[in-house]
């Protein structure tokens, strides 16, 4: 978790240990910078969601609502915005689904719609199939995040089947 991250870097770090340390959960920047500091240089971590050349005017007013409500917005965060939006417009699609658990289930096998958190065409849409053998995984881009100096750059995007 990301309060465990900075502990665990240092005490690699320390112990000497040079070589790459990665996590696959969304982090923050600013508690790394504070825990682990330039030891913590190189570190890759798995974002949540979107970058800023990614994201739409909609991802951009739920970072700004969020700061405003939270103080801070970090990549940790961006787990945070899918969610509600997948629920809504999967019940949407059949709003049966509302009081039958089994109608959201085959709804999820063939559900697409529009993304509202990112530019372009991308689509919500469910996946799993090849690591659950079923759709039960929401779909959000896979922002691959290498931290340096105090802030995270993007080393790519990618998506899960």
């Amino acid at each position: 978790s990301p309060a465990q991250a900075p502990q665990l870097i240092r005490s690699a770090r320390e112990l000497g240990f040079q070589g790459v340390i990665s996590t696959e959960t969304a982090q923050d920047a600013g508690v790394l910078a504070e825990g682990a500091g330039d030891l913590a240089n190189g570190f890759i971590s798995v974002g949540g969601a979107s970058t800023p050349e990614l994201a739409s005017p909609m991802m951009n007013e739920f970072v700004q609502r969020y700061t405003d409500m939270f103080g801070e917005y970090n990549d940790e965060s961006n787990t945070k915005v899918y969610a509600l939006e997948y629920i809504l417009e999967t019940l949407k699609a059949d709003p049966s689904a509302i009081t039958d658990v089994e109608a959201f289930q085959a709804t999820m096998d063939t559900f697409e719609a529009p993304n509202p958190y990112m530019n372009g065409d991308a689509k919500l849409r469910y996946v799993g199939v090849s690591s659950f053998g079923q759709k039960r995984q929401v779909a959000v881009p896979l922002v691959v995040n290498v931290y340096q100096d105090g802030a995270f750059e993007t080393l790519f995007v990618a998506e899960v089947d």
